[in-house]
């Protein structure tokens, strides 16, 4: 009875981390496009934001770095530059230009490129029932795109930089499969940041970074209308968009496992559309209320059976 208990605390903590994860997560997409919206460049804040979350999870991996050999430091690279880099980047350039909640919705749909990659290049089969919540969940975001009056309606763009986002989110979640290395997560996505942090100062150099617009004041239109301050913003996006984010989805993932973990995790683009809907008075249409939520249903069912047929792979950093 006592080990049932401990489990099934373990089990809640797991669940409530990963929830709290993903809440931090969705806030973090709301509050990084009120900092765009006051100047800040959606380049300067993803540099800001590896800078920052570099500097929070270095103690993370410091006692690591010594241990880390060429062939981890080489695949850490790729990861960062694909996931921390073009990943971060084009996530901050797309919700500068597009609803956040089919931002994510758009992003969220990587478990089924990763399904159709596992089929196609490792030959990996998937239950029926997945390939049609595929065409479920593709369905879905297209009425979501068509559903805010045509698809002349919406950034093109937008629509271009958040797909090259989720394909950047489909190459690390295969990547964190074949990493070869004995860090913990967390520790593992510290040094990651460090080396994000390093190619980030050539594409933006710290001191070239806009300082000058931190002490301006940026304001929420939603239903709560008020103010802020753009440091406030930066520093949400910093501590509470990433370290937290980070921190809690991997503390919450070793409690439940990477399948649970994803599963939960879909809450975040519902929680988006609602923190965007409350702050910034960005609103869905019915249409694509419907198919956001028909995309979602569709992942989650595809979700969970490709981390059956992969036996719980390790989890990758969230890459938004």
């Amino acid at each position: 009875m006592t080990s049932l208990a401990i489990v099934t605390s373990g089990a809640r903590l797991g669940y409530g981390l990963v929830i709290v994860s993903a809440v931090c997560a969705a806030a973090n997409g709301v509050v990084a496009r009120l900092v765009i919206d006051a100047g800040v460049s959606a380049k300067e804040l993803a540099a800001l934001r590896i800078y920052g979350a570099a500097l929070v999870l270095f103690f993370a991996a410091f006692p690591h770095l010594r241990r880390l050999r060429r062939l981890e430091l080489v695949q850490l690279v790729g990861f960062a530059f694909v996931g921390l880099v073009l990943g971060q980047g084009m996530y901050f350039q797309a919700i500068a230009r597009l609803n956040i909640a089919l931002v994510l919705t758009i992003v969220f749909t990587a478990p089924i490129f990763v399904g159709v990659y596992q089929r196609v290049r490792e030959g990996e089969r998937l239950p029926r029932y997945a390939y049609a919540a595929m065409v479920v969940a593709v369905a879905g975001l297209a009425l979501a795109i068509l559903g805010a009056g045509g698809i002349g309606s919406v950034s093109a763009a937008g629509l271009v930089l958040a797909s090259l986002t989720m394909l950047a989110y489909v190459a690390t979640v295969i990547m964190a499969a074949h990493l070869q290395t004995t860090m913990p997560p967390l520790a593992r996505t510290g040094a990651a940041l460090l080396i994000a942090s390093l190619i980030w100062a050539v594409v933006v150099p710290p001191w070239r970074l806009p300082y000058h617009l931190l002490g301006h004041t940026t304001h929420f239109d939603g239903a709560f209308a008020f103010s802020l301050p753009v440091w406030s913003g930066v520093l949400f996006v910093v501590v509470i968009g990433s370290a937290v984010v980070y921190t809690c989805f991997f503390a919450g993932t070793k409690r439940i496992g990477p399948g649970a973990s994803s599963v939960v995790g879909m809450i975040e683009p519902v929680l988006g559309a609602v923190l965007a809907w409350l702050l910034l008075a960005q609103s869905l249409t019915p249409l694509q209320t419907l198919g956001i939520t028909a995309a979602i249903g569709g992942i989650i069912v595809v979700e969970q059976a490709r981390m059956k047929s992969t036996h719980d792979a390790p989890a990758a950093a969230p890459s938004r």
